[in-house]
């Protein structure tokens, strides 16, 4: 008898169970279909995927090729990484003058007025132990009065502001940390890159005949012209973001 009474107690749940199991996989289906009805995108083709940013700037750096031959993405990206570097140094070493001929004037005077500012205001700004990672293209933006290229620098160093009367740290730390940052490099538009000493350019300026390095625009002792249009790309803005 106890036997028989567990065995029907068993079944009766079992059942109810089952029922509302059954009651729940009909109400969820029921919902299914009545938001597929009333959803006014349901049949209709999905919209394609935007290209990736480094397609796009691959498509843009295809046609700044076509337009200047002369022009080398890794070339670029080695002159860039040095002007980055340059860049730090002189911020380490809070002096604007080194950093002339590599930025451009906008540049320079806000680098210039952000040293006087940790001069006036009694800090010491340090950068050492700099190591850059290989740069990658970001964007690249074609059309108008300039052309700019964003590069992404990835790298490790030692950055801080120190208070000069207390030897506190007012910014950064006092180790070595990582840091992803975006440079954006301009240049007028239109401009066009100077040719290689291999590929016939000029090895001396034809104006004062010093030496020039290999694919310059400009001589760096008299500031002559030389293959090419010119248009050094220049620094012009650095950000923790690739869209500013």
């Amino acid at each position: 008898m106890v036997g028989d009474f567990w065995s029907e107690l068993f079944k009766s749940v079992g059942s109810l169970l089952q029922g509302n199991q059954r009651e729940f996989v009909f109400s969820d289906q029921e919902e299914l279909g009545s938001s597929i009805l009333t959803d006014p995108s349901f049949g209709q083709p999905s919209a394609p995927a935007a290209p990736s940013m480094l397609t796009q700037a691959k498509a843009a750096l295809d046609s700044l090729q076509k337009a200047d031959p002369n022009f080398s993405e890794s070339d670029f990206l080695i002159q860039a990484a040095k002007a980055f570097s340059a860049v730090l140094t002189a911020e380490g070493a809070m002096d604007a003058g080194s950093i002339f001929g590599l930025v451009t004037p906008n540049f320079r005077a806000a680098f210039q007025q952000r040293i006087e500012g940790w001069r006036n205001g009694g800090f010491t700004r340090t950068i050492t132990d700099l190591h850059l990672d290989p740069p990658a293209t970001m964007r690249v933006a074609i059309g108008g009065d300039q052309e700019a290229i964003t590069v992404r620098f990835t790298g490790s160093a030692r950055r801080n502001t120190k208070e000069d009367m207390t030897g506190l740290l007012t910014e950064g730390s006092a180790g070595i940390d990582s840091f992803t940052e975006f440079a954006t490099f301009v240049r007028p538009a239109g401009a066009t890159t100077p040719k290689h000493v291999a590929d016939g350019g000029a090895s001396h300026c034809p104006s004062c005949g010093a030496p020039v390095d290999d694919g310059a625009v400009k001589c760096t002792f008299c500031g002559a012209p030389l293959t090419g249009t010119g248009g050094t790309w220049l620094l012009d803005r650095v950000s923790t973001s690739a869209y500013t």
